[in-house]
C-alpha cells in the first residue's frame, strides 16, 4: 500500500470541507437571529416599573408610607420591545390597594397587553389598645398607644389620632394591641337615659324653661322624648347639648 502525499490529503480535505460547509452556514443562519433577536425583547423590569409608577400616581400617593411593589414575572415571557413608551391601565373590578391588577400594553408596531399583580402597601401610626379592656370601658390617655401598621389590611377602618378616641367606650371586651376601630368604640350619648334635662321653648324671642327627665340615649342632633315634670307630659325634643333640648313651642 502506497502512501498518500500531501498534496493528494489537502485535496481530499478540501472536498470534505466543500460537502459540510453548507451545513455549517446552516447552523450559523440559524443562530445568529436568535442572539439579535434578544435585543428585541422588551425588559420585564420595565413593566413591572411601569405598573408600579402607575399605581401611585392613580392613588395619589408619593409619601415614603406608601410602596407599590409589582410581582415577579415569568423570566421566559418573551414580548417584543415597544417601540412606544408603555401605557398601564387598572384591570376591570380591581382596586388600587392591597394586591391590585394592572394592566401594561404596547400600542407600537407589535402590539401586546400583559397584567401585573402590584401589592401596594401604607404604614401609619395607628391607635391600638394598651391594654386589655371590659364592655363598656372608658378609654385614656393611658388605655390607647400607636403602632406602625399596613393600613391596606384594614379593611374595617382605624385612627391615627390616639387623642380623639379619649373618652370614648368599648362596645365590646377586646385584647391589648387590638386595632381601634370606628365599630369598637361608641361616643357617649350627650344625654343619658333617665338624666335630668332641660327644656326649651322659645317663642317670640322668649325661652321658657322646665325641668324634664330623657327616656332615652341621645347625641347633638337627636330628637327624643322627655317628660315633663312639671305637667307629666311625654314631649318631643331635639338636643342641643349636654342635658339641653329644644322643644318646638306651639
Amino acid at each position: 500500500m502506497r502512501k498518500q502525499r500531501p498534496i493528494e490529503w489537502i485535496s481530499d480535505m478540501s472536498r470534505v470541507a466543500a460537502k459540510f460547509m453548507p451545513a455549517l452556514g446552516l447552523i450559523v443562519a440559524i443562530n445568529s437571529p436568535i442572539g439579535a433577536a434578544t435585543e428585541d425583547i422588551q425588559p420585564l423590569e420595565s413593566i413591572r416599573a411601569t405598573a408600579e409608577a402607575f399605581v401611585l400616581e392613580q392613588i395619589g400617593q408619593t409619601s415614603l408610607d406608601v410602596e407599590a411593589r409589582a410581582g415577579r414575572l415569568d423570566p421566559r415571557l418573551r414580548l417584543a420591545q415597544c417601540d412606544q413608551p408603555l401605557e398601564a391601565f387598572n384591570a376591570a373590578g380591581s382596586r388600587l390597594g392591597g394586591n391590585a391588577s394592572i394592566g401594561v400594553r404596547c400600542d407600537g408596531s407589535r402590539p401586546w397587553k400583559i397584567y401585573v399583580p402590584v401589592r401596594v402597601s401604607r404604614e401609619v401610626e395607628v391607635a391600638v389598645l394598651a391594654k386589655s379592656l371590659p364592655r363598656g370601658a372608658t378609654l385614656t390617655e393611658d388605655s390607647v398607644r400607636t403602632q406602625r401598621m399596613d393600613t391596606t389590611t384594614l379593611t374595617f377602618g382605624y385612627y391615627s389620632d390616639a387623642g380623639a378616641l379619649k373618652g370614648q367606650t368599648l362596645r365590646r371586651a377586646a385584647a391589648s394591641g387590638t386595632v381601634i376601630t370606628p365599630d369598637l368604640v361608641a361616643i357617649p350619648p350627650m344625654v343619658r337615659k333617665g338624666e335630668q334635662v332641660t327644656l326649651i321653648a322659645q317663642r317670640q324671642g322668649i325661652a321658657i324653661r322646665a325641668p324634664g327627665r330623657a327616656m332615652v340615649d341621645a347625641q347633638i342632633g337627636d330628637l327624643i322624648q322627655v317628660r315633663n315634670l312639671s305637667s307629666e307630659r311625654v314631649v318631643e325634643g331635639k338636643v342641643r347639648g349636654p342635658g339641653e333640648v329644644v322643644v318646638h313651642a306651639p
